[in-house]
């Protein structure tokens, strides 16, 4: 199965592209384009893939991807607490032809340039920014051209100028169109999705990667910095985190739902990853949340 290369739709006389949706699903799978994307969640919750990099999105969620970098959305189902909502976000895109023979020739654009430079790992912005930038990027629709870039150099000002943006993808990941390569990983994520809540072993992986056993531990820590089991703790604690909150099962449930067969290795776990026990992070998550 090949990854796919998504063609953006932007116009021959348009610098970019602005979009909003509503949909019962982030519906793009595991894809890339040369495009750099600023992504904001409006409304919705799930799993967000940049890289090798894993991790939960909710409402406010503001990201923006270098080009050519392997990303997709999975919406979690709903839980027991959660009414079926359509998921809302809003998409800027826009080439690299733009960044090259327009921002780049402008002095005063320096720093977005510096900042669509970091952005090849994917950027991760705060709530506070977030928030403000999608009441802005909400703006842009039904405004003329000439006001929308106006809008746009603005939202990528404050953009620059934050300095609690986080990276996303590691120091090693190899940020590349290879196919085959970026078919492995998809692989090795997609397996791990359907698969977290039960026994994984390497040479399972090994397998998914269509590599040896050794190759595939190689491969995989030379791309995320960590071994896969490292990488699998680390997934399904991110999620008892959300069942935790949003889920009125037991901890030790939880621990089961989320691949643990041992409860006291996922007590373990989950308090070297959060510095609580599971307990204590659902009184205490579930005390803010009123």
């Amino acid at each position: 199965m090949k990854p796919l290369f998504e063609k953006v739709p932007i116009g021959e006389r348009d610098s970019f592209l602005f979009r909003s949706f509503s949909m019962p699903q982030i519906d793009a799978p595991w894809h890339y384009h040369p495009e750099f994307e600023l992504t904001y969640i409006q409304k919705g919750n799930g799993k967000r893939f940049v890289g090798d990099s894993v991790e939960n999105f909710s409402e406010g969620d503001l990201i923006l991807l270098g080009s050519d970098l392997p990303h997709f959305w999975r919406c979690d189902a709903p839980t027991e607490r959660e009414n079926v909502e359509d998921v809302e976000w809003l998409v800027i895109q826009f080439p690299i032809e733009f960044v090259k023979n327009v921002l780049k020739n402008i002095p005063e654009f320096h720093q977005i340039t510096r900042l669509l430079q970091r952005s090849e790992r994917g950027l991760h912005f705060e709530k506070s920014v977030s928030k403000l930038i999608g009441r802005k990027m909400a703006e842009m629709a039904g405004l003329s051209p000439i006001k929308s870039l106006f809008l746009f150099l603005e939202i990528f000002d404050i953009l620059s100028n934050d300095d609690e943006v986080r990276t996303l993808a590691g120091e090693n990941y190899q940020i590349t169109a290879n196919r085959a390569e970026t078919d492995r990983m998809k692989r090795i994520l997609e397996f791990t999705v359907e698969n977290f809540q039960k026994e994984i072993s390497i040479d399972q992986m090994a397998e998914v990667a269509h590599l040896t056993t050794s190759a595939f531990c190689r491969y995989f820590k030379q791309r995320t910095r960590k071994s896969y089991i490292d990488y699998l703790n680390e997934f399904r604690i991110s999620h008892a985190r959300k069942l935790l909150i949003d889920s009125s099962s037991s901890v030790g449930q939880i621990g089961f739902e989320c691949g643990f067969n041992n409860l006291s290795n996922f007590h373990r776990l989950f308090k070297r990853q959060t510095g609580l026990s599971p307990m204590q992070y659902s009184k205490l998550y579930k005390k803010v949340g009123g």
